[in-house]
């Protein structure tokens, strides 16, 4: 589901905490460039057991969401946080040994991440300012 930039906090929590089913079944969610709330994000994502794609690109996602993240949506294979600034090493770390299943993580624009967080996941392609480098 693409919602890139298109409603409000509210309007996005009502959409789907009503929705438990449309929530638990959902693979594919976009929601970069919007204004949610790290709250409403994560009201929302913890209803998300098998999300395998995450776009929270250029939103105010950080380290708790993040942590959210790596607790609910283990079946990740492709999370984009760029642009993301309260994100760190840390968070990115916390998702990369939680989603085993964890693929291509864009972090293009992401000032307090950089290598450390993937020297010891394997099979990730890491995004970093449209070019993709991969990591063993």
């Amino acid at each position: 589901m693409n919602l890139c930039g298109n409603m409000r906090s509210s309007e996005f929590v009502a959409l789907f905490l009503p929705n438990i089913e449309l929530c638990s079944s959902l693979e594919y969610l976009d929601i970069c460039e919007t204004g949610f709330s790290v709250q409403a994000m994560t009201q929302v994502l913890q209803l998300m057991p098998n999300l395998q794609h995450l776009d929270v690109s250029d939103t105010d996602a950080d380290d708790d969401l993040l942590n959210v993240v790596s607790q609910s949506n283990t079946k990740l294979l492709y999370l984009a946080v760029g642009g993301c600034i309260n994100i760190s090493n840390a968070g990115i770390k916390r998702v990369v040994e939680s989603c085993l299943q964890l693929q291509v993580v864009d972090i293009a624009e992401c000032p307090f991440i950089d290598d450390y967080a993937f020297l010891e996941a394997n099979n990730i392609k890491l995004e970093i300012d449209s070019e993709r480098d991969t990591i063993h």
